[in-house]
Protein backbone atom coordinates (compact mmCIF):
# COMPACT_ATOMS: atom_id res chain seq x y z
CA UNK A 1 0.00 0.00 0.00
CA UNK A 2 1.72 3.20 -1.08
CA UNK A 3 1.25 5.94 1.51
CA UNK A 4 2.39 9.47 0.80
CA UNK A 5 2.69 11.56 3.96
CA UNK A 6 3.02 15.34 3.75
CA UNK A 7 3.98 17.00 7.02
CA UNK A 8 4.30 20.65 8.07
CA UNK A 9 4.80 22.72 11.20
CA UNK A 10 6.92 20.25 13.16
CA UNK A 11 10.49 19.22 13.85
CA UNK A 12 12.27 16.45 11.94
CA UNK A 13 11.86 14.07 14.90
CA UNK A 14 8.13 14.80 15.17
CA UNK A 15 7.77 14.29 11.42
CA UNK A 16 9.50 10.89 11.55
CA UNK A 17 7.31 9.75 14.45
CA UNK A 18 4.17 11.06 12.74
CA UNK A 19 4.99 9.07 9.59
CA UNK A 20 5.42 5.91 11.68
CA UNK A 21 2.09 6.59 13.44
CA UNK A 22 0.27 7.14 10.13
CA UNK A 23 1.61 3.88 8.68
CA UNK A 24 0.56 2.01 11.86
CA UNK A 25 -2.93 3.50 11.64
CA UNK A 26 -3.31 2.45 8.00
CA UNK A 27 -1.87 -1.04 8.48
CA UNK A 28 -4.21 -3.69 7.15
CA UNK A 29 -5.71 -1.42 4.54
CA UNK A 30 -3.26 -2.52 1.82
CA UNK A 31 -6.01 -3.61 -0.52
CA UNK A 32 -7.54 -0.14 -0.63
CA UNK A 33 -4.97 1.50 -2.92
CA UNK A 34 -2.83 4.58 -2.55
CA UNK A 35 -3.24 6.93 0.42
CA UNK A 36 -2.22 10.58 0.70
CA UNK A 37 -2.09 11.93 4.25
CA UNK A 38 -1.49 15.59 4.99
CA UNK A 39 -0.42 16.49 8.54
CA UNK A 40 -0.12 19.99 9.96
CA UNK A 41 1.10 20.51 13.52
CA UNK A 42 -0.86 23.23 15.29
CA UNK A 43 0.40 23.92 18.83
CA UNK A 44 -0.36 20.68 20.73
CA UNK A 45 -2.50 18.93 18.10
CA UNK A 46 -2.42 17.64 14.52
CA UNK A 47 -4.74 18.55 11.68
CA UNK A 48 -5.00 15.49 9.44
CA UNK A 49 -6.47 15.21 5.94
CA UNK A 50 -6.89 11.73 4.45
CA UNK A 51 -7.38 10.92 0.75
CA UNK A 52 -7.70 7.44 -0.76
CA UNK A 53 -9.98 7.28 -3.81
CA UNK A 54 -9.93 3.47 -4.01
CA UNK A 55 -11.11 3.32 -0.38
CA UNK A 56 -13.70 6.04 -1.11
CA UNK A 57 -12.07 8.40 1.38
CA UNK A 58 -11.69 11.92 0.04
CA UNK A 59 -10.84 15.02 2.01
CA UNK A 60 -11.60 13.46 5.40
CA UNK A 61 -10.35 15.86 8.06
CA UNK A 62 -9.48 14.79 11.60
CA UNK A 63 -7.94 16.67 14.54
CA UNK A 64 -5.73 14.62 16.86
CA UNK A 65 -4.26 15.58 20.23
CA UNK A 66 -0.51 15.20 20.70
CA UNK A 67 0.39 11.52 21.13
CA UNK A 68 -2.90 10.19 19.68
CA UNK A 69 -2.24 10.52 15.96
CA UNK A 70 -2.61 6.82 15.04
CA UNK A 71 -5.57 6.27 17.36
CA UNK A 72 -7.41 9.32 16.01
CA UNK A 73 -6.95 8.16 12.40
CA UNK A 74 -8.15 4.63 13.23
CA UNK A 75 -11.20 5.97 15.11
CA UNK A 76 -12.14 8.30 12.26
CA UNK A 77 -11.86 5.52 9.68
CA UNK A 78 -13.91 3.13 11.85
CA UNK A 79 -16.72 5.69 12.11
CA UNK A 80 -17.06 6.19 8.37
CA UNK A 81 -19.48 4.41 6.07
CA UNK A 82 -16.45 3.42 3.92
CA UNK A 83 -15.43 0.96 6.63
CA UNK A 84 -18.71 -0.81 5.89
CA UNK A 85 -18.40 -0.42 2.12
CA UNK A 86 -20.24 2.88 1.72
CA UNK A 87 -19.01 6.23 0.44
CA UNK A 88 -17.42 8.86 2.63
CA UNK A 89 -18.50 12.45 2.27
CA UNK A 90 -15.70 15.01 2.38
CA UNK A 91 -15.41 17.22 5.43
CA UNK A 92 -17.61 20.28 5.30
CA UNK A 93 -15.69 23.25 3.92
CA UNK A 94 -15.22 26.37 6.02
CA UNK A 95 -17.26 28.33 3.51
CA UNK A 96 -19.78 26.91 1.07
CA UNK A 97 -18.15 26.32 -2.31
CA UNK A 98 -19.47 28.48 -5.08
CA UNK A 99 -20.56 26.88 -8.33
CA UNK A 100 -17.72 26.36 -10.75
CA UNK A 101 -17.28 29.17 -13.21
CA UNK A 102 -17.66 28.14 -16.84
CA UNK A 103 -14.38 26.67 -18.12
CA UNK A 104 -11.96 29.55 -18.29
CA UNK A 105 -14.55 31.81 -16.59
CA UNK A 106 -13.60 34.04 -13.68
CA UNK A 107 -14.28 33.44 -9.99
CA UNK A 108 -14.34 36.24 -7.40
CA UNK A 109 -12.38 36.17 -4.15
CA UNK A 110 -14.61 36.16 -1.05
CA UNK A 111 -12.22 38.56 0.69
CA UNK A 112 -10.84 41.08 -1.83
CA UNK A 113 -13.27 40.57 -4.72
CA UNK A 114 -10.42 40.08 -7.18
CA UNK A 115 -11.19 38.02 -10.27
CA UNK A 116 -9.28 34.80 -10.86
CA UNK A 117 -9.54 31.66 -12.94
CA UNK A 118 -8.70 28.14 -11.83
CA UNK A 119 -6.61 26.30 -14.40
CA UNK A 120 -6.64 22.49 -14.54
CA UNK A 121 -7.04 19.62 -16.96
CA UNK A 122 -10.75 18.78 -17.17
CA UNK A 123 -11.94 15.27 -17.95
CA UNK A 124 -15.29 14.70 -19.67
CA UNK A 125 -17.93 13.38 -17.27
CA UNK A 126 -15.80 13.93 -14.14
CA UNK A 127 -17.74 15.05 -11.08
CA UNK A 128 -16.97 18.31 -9.29
CA UNK A 129 -15.43 18.58 -5.85
CA UNK A 130 -14.75 21.47 -3.48
CA UNK A 131 -11.09 22.49 -3.43
CA UNK A 132 -9.13 25.16 -1.59
CA UNK A 133 -7.89 27.82 -4.02
CA UNK A 134 -5.67 30.72 -2.90
CA UNK A 135 -6.61 34.04 -4.46
CA UNK A 136 -3.68 35.26 -6.59
CA UNK A 137 -4.44 38.84 -5.48
CA UNK A 138 -4.49 38.52 -1.67
CA UNK A 139 -3.78 34.79 -0.94
CA UNK A 140 -7.11 34.32 0.89
CA UNK A 141 -8.14 30.66 0.57
CA UNK A 142 -11.47 30.34 -1.23
CA UNK A 143 -13.44 27.11 -1.82
CA UNK A 144 -14.27 26.45 -5.47
CA UNK A 145 -15.85 23.45 -7.19
CA UNK A 146 -13.45 21.92 -9.71
CA UNK A 147 -12.91 18.59 -11.49
CA UNK A 148 -12.70 15.86 -8.79
CA UNK A 149 -9.47 14.34 -10.13
CA UNK A 150 -7.73 17.73 -10.24
CA UNK A 151 -8.96 18.45 -6.69
CA UNK A 152 -7.63 15.12 -5.42
CA UNK A 153 -4.22 15.36 -7.08
CA UNK A 154 -4.06 19.10 -6.33
CA UNK A 155 -3.04 19.59 -9.94
CA UNK A 156 -4.57 23.04 -10.44
CA UNK A 157 -3.62 26.66 -10.00
CA UNK A 158 -5.26 30.07 -9.75
CA UNK A 159 -4.34 32.93 -12.06
CA UNK A 160 -5.43 36.55 -12.08
CA UNK A 161 -8.29 37.08 -14.51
Amino acid sequence: MPVKVLCAGCSKEEREQAEVDVRKALAGRGDTGDWMVSLVKLADRWSITLDAPAARVRGMTVVAPQGRLADSIREALRQTPAAAGGAVAPAAPAAAPRPAAPPGGPNRCDKCGGAFVVVYEARPGESLESAPVACPHCWFVNRVLIDAEAAFTRDYRAEKA
